[in-house]
């Protein structure tokens, strides 16, 4: 299943909840692609150290393209980078800025800085950029996106919408086209503006308004990428690989996370199920009983597994499954990581 579908697209977006192994499994994807002759980048969110050292990187990720050292059997190429929120979020300000006296004022602006920071979706907002800014060259054959954990698959796909709807919202509008606000504020809502000048200074109301000034004419550009990453999504070389725990609270989040898909016009490509015990060993009748009460422990946890996924395969029959096992310890090289989807 892996093989064909490297074989027949070209953006591979991994998503699932925190824990489950999909960054992992998102550097085991690349790797094949690579191998297979493919020239291939993997975006990742948060990548764990030991990961990092085993794809070679000794002093971890950084947010620069990092080609990794494949063997001579390797057909192709793998590039990595670690996606940073506001090094492509104001890259997005820079590209739609109308001009440079324009970009340098919301660049410099403290509201702005705060807005990256702590606007939410921000962080998925620039996985989507970054993904759009590499899809749309012929640089790489393969691009694989480690998505944000699945709690937050909303905001990966409606980050973009969310922001050009904000740009282009009627709210921003009108703090734009009606000065006669700052002295509404200042004279009706007196003990609002003590609490802003205490919490923000004195100027925070002007800055306010001056931010909202520099935002004038970037609303087309916000919208146009809101539909540009919309088309890459539903493009029929784009696979939405699911990665998840077969658990109860896990099945529920999967279903969760494939009726946002499905609200999306996405379809999702496939379900890895990772981390799966291996089968209990057997006993008998001279097996110690501490030993016997703890492979049954093992069996039900097994059969709750195995449970779970048939729940899926029924509700889900059109969606291929991948099962991994679960591993001894943590890939430690590429070999490891290799091993994983092959």
């Amino acid at each position: 299943m892996i093989d064909q579908l490297i074989q027949t697209k070209r953006i591979f977006l991994v998503g699932g909840p925190g824990g489950v192994g999909k960054t992992t499994l998102a550097a085991s994807l690349a790797l094949q692609c690579a191998h297979q002759g493919h020239r291939t980048i993997v975006l990742t969110i948060d990548p764990a150290r030991r990961l990092a050292q085993a794809l070679g990187f000794k002093d971890g990720f950084n947010n620069d393209l990092q080609p990794v050292a494949l063997g001579p059997e390797a057909k192709g190429t793998l590039s990595a980078s670690m996606l940073d929120t506001t090094r492509y979020f104001d890259r997005v300000i820079e590209r739609f800025a109308t001009s440079e006296t324009q970009k340098q004022k919301i660049l410099s602006n403290p509201l702005y800085r705060a807005m990256v920071e702590g606007l939410g979706g921000t962080h998925e907002y620039a996985a989507m950029e970054r993904l759009l800014e590499i899809a749309n060259t012929s640089e790489f054959d393969r691009i694989i996106v480690d998505t944000p954990p699945s709690q937050n698959a909303m905001e990966l796909f409606s980050a973009p919408e969310r922001l050009a709807d904000f740009m282009d919202n009627s709210v921003l509008k009108w703090f734009q086209s009606n000065k006669p606000w700052m002295s509404v504020l200042r004279t009706g809502t007196r003990l609002v503006m003590k609490l802003f000048q205490k919490l923000f200074g004195a100027e925070f109301m002007t800055q306010l308004s001056g931010f909202f000034d520099d935002l004038e004419g970037m609303q087309a550009g916000f919208r146009e990428r809101n539909l540009e990453v919309i088309r890459w999504l539903r493009d029929d070389k784009t696979a939405f690989l699911l990665v998840n725990i077969p658990q109860q609270r896990r099945y529920r989040e999967s279903l969760e996370f494939k009726s946002i898909l499905d609200q999306r016009q996405i379809p999702l490509a496939a379900m890895i199920f990772n981390q799966i015990d291996p089968e209990a060993p057997p006993y008998s009748a001279e097996t110690p009983p501490n030993v016997i009460k703890l492979i049954q422990f093992f069996e039900t946890l097994i059969q709750n597994q195995q449970h779970w996924m048939t729940q899926w395969q029924e509700t889900q029959p059109s969606i291929p499954i991948l099962r991994i096992p679960k591993l001894a310890s943590p890939p430690e090289n590429l070999r490891d990581l290799m091993s994983l989807l092959g």
